[in-house]
């Protein structure tokens, strides 16, 4: 009896899911969140994306990833599945060793090549270190010559790392060390824009501040530096999928992406395999609730972040007849347990991310949407800079959040039990921009964007 009073139910779900008595919005909003809150895969999806050596772009590691993206989406029953190549250049190192040449030597314990610094010649390369504070124009200027074919060394702080660098070239410094914050370890990351034979190098505060004291105390200090590194023409990959769109409005399309690359220290789980499976895990929830959204969805995970934004910038350049048809696009970059919505520019979109925000009261989202600036920190920059709208999902990381770019960014400092309520609180913006009656998002001139 129990069996027959039950068919009439079972049968009327699934004729409402399957588009034949459209579910109304807020009930569709139910669903994807229970969907996350209930069957979540973000644990099981983050460990498998979280490989020792990280998934720096063209390497092993990010094929396995790449290939691992685009099983999970066809497992998951998305569409349009399929990886697009681009070039860039490839950089990987295999040794640093950094260490002073006294009895006994000053080994700089856990130091990190950055990024385009290519191989030292055999045996390393040895030079005089010179302390030139926090590697502003000026500090470099105090010492004049005294630079010349020596490695400069300065803090964390102050001008970005590339301002120093090229402050060390233009003094003909033969090299960078930069003392790194008390707080962490070395934090990878770029200093050159090409491949240099010059070595940015970051080491751990205390070291540079042994450093330091033996300068102070006007000893002359011989460094040497050993580097190993490959660097090589690169072909990585974006992964794509989609939940099409049906209707008059299908051919208008919605973008959520996040970078699926990472540096090589560690796991490159905060950043940004924790964005990666968030959206894996909305993409999944989504196509689960079996959704026939108005407008396409398409989920983009994005190589090539971590060295300049390579792969954002090819989807824009490869996809310029498609722009127009893309109404935002969300970038989610290191999401941790949301906070806060944020646009670039484009007040128009405020009033409707304000309704989104009354959806998500049980979530405490801050009451006030950010108005960012169109930096080139992340995947959304290509994106703002060509007019389109862009979001992003601001984020708690937690105590684990200190430990990213460093050999400490593995699994265990993703707080999971807080990120999949990024990914149902992705889960409605997204659901909400696709289905909206009118375009959310509008797209500016260039020259709107950037003010001129």
């Amino acid at each position: 009896m129990l069996r027959f009073a039950l068919h009439p139910i079972l049968l009327l779900a699934s004729l409402f899911l399957s588009g034949c008595h459209a579910p109304s919005s807020r009930i569709i909003d139910h669903l994807v969140i229970g969907e996350v809150m209930i069957n979540s895969q973000f644990k099981e999806n983050l460990r498998s994306l979280c490989l020792d050596g990280g998934r720096l772009s063209g390497t092993d590691n990010c094929r396995q990833a790449e290939r691992f993206i685009a099983g999970k989406l066809r497992e998951y029953g998305l569409r349009n599945v399929h990886l697009e190549q681009f070039e860039m250049p490839g950089w990987q190192v295999n040794r640093t060793a950094v260490a002073t040449l006294t009895d006994p030597p000053l080994v700089m314990v856990n130091a990190v090549a950055l990024w385009n610094s290519k191989s030292t010649p055999p045996g390393g390369l040895v030079a005089e270190l010179i302390d030139v504070g926090n590697g502003a124009e000026e500090d470099f200027a105090k010492l004049g010559d005294a630079v010349r074919g020596k490695f400069a060394l300065v803090r964390e702080g102050g001008p970005r790392r590339g301002a120093k660098m090229l402050n060390a070239l233009k003094h003909e410094a033969v090299g960078l060390i930069i003392a790194g914050r008390p707080d962490r370890e070395p934090i990878i990351g770029g200093c050159h824009m090409q491949p240099a034979d010059q070595p940015g190098i970051a080491i751990r505060h205390d070291d540079g501040a042994k450093l330091a004291a033996l300068l102070e105390d006007e000893q002359t200090v011989l460094l040497k530096v050993e580097i190993q590194a490959d660097v090589w023409d690169a072909k990585p990959h974006n992964v794509i999928g989609d939940i099409p769109g049906r209707g008059p409005l299908a051919d208008e399309i919605v973008i959520l992406g996040a970078h699926l690359d990472s540096w090589h220290l560690a796991e490159g789980a905060i950043d940004n395999g924790a964005g990666a499976a968030t959206i894996l895990e909305t993409a999944r929830a989504l196509a689960a609730i079996d959704w026939r959204p108005r407008r396409t969805v398409r989920f983009i995970w994005f190589t090539g972040e971590e060295q300049g934004l390579f792969g954002s910038r090819a989807y824009v350049a490869d996809h310029a007849p498609l722009l127009d048809r893309i109404v935002t696009m969300v970038n989610v970059d290191m999401p941790g347990g949301p906070t806060r919505l944020a646009r670039f520019g484009h007040p128009e979109i405020e009033s409707f991310l304000n309704s989104i925000l009354a959806r998500l009261r049980g979530y405490d989202l801050d009451e006030k949407i950010g108005d960012y600036k169109n930096g080139a920190w992340s995947d959304h920059a290509p994106f703002a800079n060509a007019g389109l709208c862009a979001l992003t999902l601001s984020g708690d990381l937690g105590d684990g959040g200190i430990n990213y770019h460093t050999l400490n960014d593995k699994y265990d400092c993703v707080d999971r039990r807080k990120s999949i309520h990024s990914a149902a609180v992705l889960g409605l913006l997204m659901r909400n921009l696709a289905d909206a009656p009118l375009r959310a998002g509008r797209r500016l001139t260039v020259e709107a964007t950037s003010g001129k």
